[in-house]
């Protein structure tokens, strides 16, 4: 993963601030202005700006980068939080589907986060 952009975790009083404002809201009524423009957000990028805020919030570094499509053992290893081998045995069995590019397999960041989210409830 390329991790463009490294937030340092925030001072307490600001991230104690920013607690207090991101903990009243919802996905729903999140603005965004720049500059004095407000900019409207569909649902994906305002839960990711809630996401983000919510992260600092909690006086933790947070990285932002690209993801690509398609990932490698190790990547796929790492969205999921487990070890490469755990990846590995789970697209051998068929639990997680993989693509093959040559004798590398590669995976789909959609079908890797569907399978954490069925994990997380």
């Amino acid at each position: 993963m390329d991790f463009r952009f490294v937030m340092p975790a925030l001072e307490s009083r600001s991230a104690t601030s920013l607690a207090a404002v991101v903990h009243e809201r919802t996905g729903a009524d999140v603005d965004i202005r720049i500059g004095g423009s407000e900019v409207p957000l569909d649902d994906a990028a305002r839960t990711a700006v809630l996401e983000l805020l919510t992260q600092l919030a909690t006086a933790r570094a947070v990285a932002i980068g690209t993801v690509d499509e398609l990932l490698t053992t190790s990547h796929a290893a790492e969205v999921l939080g487990v070890s490469d081998t755990y990846v590995r045995r789970l697209a051998d069995a068929g639990d997680l589907p993989i693509e093959m590019r040559g004798t590398h397999r590669r995976f789909r960041l959609e079908d890797l986060l569907r399978h954490r989210d069925r994990f997380r409830s």
